[in-house]
């Protein structure tokens, strides 16, 4: 059985070299590498494999931190989904407290709040509404209201907050159209 001769060349991680590419020390010794595998292959054409292989490397490391990168927002935007509903159920129970200024009150506001803050900080952002012209890919339309013709297809009240998460949206607001008299949304006659 022939054992095959095999040389093993040191990599370095680009990364910790400040740049994407290979030094001419190191290419010439890859190069020679190659060579001694593929004596057969010009000197140019080894190089070219090599110059190949190194960029195919660099845009595989670059697909793979992208690909990291929309993971974990993935995984944030998830999480965010199902936090939304908790800040909806807060806020519902500081709005049944109608005016109490208790501790119970108190405490309700300021977890609301914190969560809040933290999913504002993490990106969370809530849709604009009120007097906005809707907008299908933003408004979910609950309901309309016979409004002047000059405020027909605008939000006339917001109903359920929506939110959008890093320009994502997450839940389009639920909310009241303007209808003029005769029932056309646009205010046009």
């Amino acid at each position: 059985m022939m054992k095959r001769r095999t040389h093993e060349v040191p990599i370095e991680d680009d990364a910790q070299k400040g740049h994407d590419s290979l030094g001419s020390d190191d290419q010439e010794g890859l190069s020679e590498a190659m060579a001694d595998r593929h004596p057969n292959l010009p000197y140019e054409q080894l190089v070219d494999q090599l110059q190949r292989l190194q960029a195919e490397f660099n845009n595989y490391r670059r697909r793979v931190e992208r690909d990291r990168g929309d993971t974990t927002l993935w995984a944030q935007r998830a999480l965010i989904e199902k936090l939304v509903p908790v800040l909806d159920d807060l806020e519902r129970a500081t709005n049944s407290l109608g005016g109490e200024t208790g501790p119970a009150a108190q405490g309700l506001a300021l977890i609301r709040e914190k969560l809040l803050g933290v999913l504002t900080e993490a990106g969370l952002e809530r849709i604009t509404t009120r007097e906005e012209t809707f907008d299908p890919e933003r408004h979910e339309a609950l309901t309309t209201q016979p409004v002047e013709p000059e405020r027909a297809g605008k939000v006339i009240e917001e109903l359920v907050p929506g939110f959008t998460f890093r320009g994502k949206l997450v839940r389009p607001a639920r909310v009241m159209v303007g209808l003029d008299e005769s029932g056309d949304v646009t205010g046009r006659t």
